[in-house]
């Protein structure tokens, strides 16, 4: 008896760990997630243009700009020096797609990005209220990266879309 309990317990965790592979992603297999809107301000607050072409949010939420080796710490410090100096071009706010049950159909601000003229560094600011059950302070939130120059110039050509 204690065998065959044991076996029925274990398909039944089985059968739950399974069925969570899937659960950012609809009937469709698109993420649930997915970005729904991108904004792009100048560096005076000046909203230059919205973008919420499905293509180019799909290209925008697969840029690649992780390239943190593991000594994340002292390297994101350097980066952060680094833009002291520099000028700010363009801030980038993302919006996802709400998925809770309970929402009023409004996107959900998801990250904002500060972008620098003549560098490739980006500052990647995690929304707080995408932090679900808790409070995270905004030091841990914060991320400091390098795009590659392709990557640099898709997120500039955000900013060339009208309102």
């Amino acid at each position: 008896m204690k065998k065959v309990l044991n076996c029925l317990l274990a398909v039944i965790l089985s059968a739950i760990s399974l069925a969570g592979c899937g659960a950012g992603r609809n009937a469709g297999g698109g993420d649930v997630q997915r970005l729904s809107q991108v904004e792009v301000y100048s560096a005076d607050g000046n909203l230059l243009g919205i973008v919420t072409d499905e293509d180019t949010l799909l290209w925008f939420s697969g840029l690649d700009y992780t390239d943190i080796s593991s000594d994340t710490d002292a390297e994101m410090d350097i980066l952060e020096r680094n833009t002291g100096n520099l000028k700010v071009l363009y801030t980038i706010i993302t919006y996802k797609a709400p998925v809770a049950a309970y929402n009023d159909g409004n996107p959900e601000k998801l990250m904002e990005l500060t972008v620098y003229e003549d560098s490739n560094i980006i500052k990647e600011q995690i929304a707080p209220e995408t932090i679900k059950g808790g409070y995270v302070a905004e030091e841990f939130l914060t991320f400091y990266t390098t795009v590659s120059d392709e990557d640099k110039e898709f997120i500039l050509s955000l900013a060339e879309i009208e309102k």
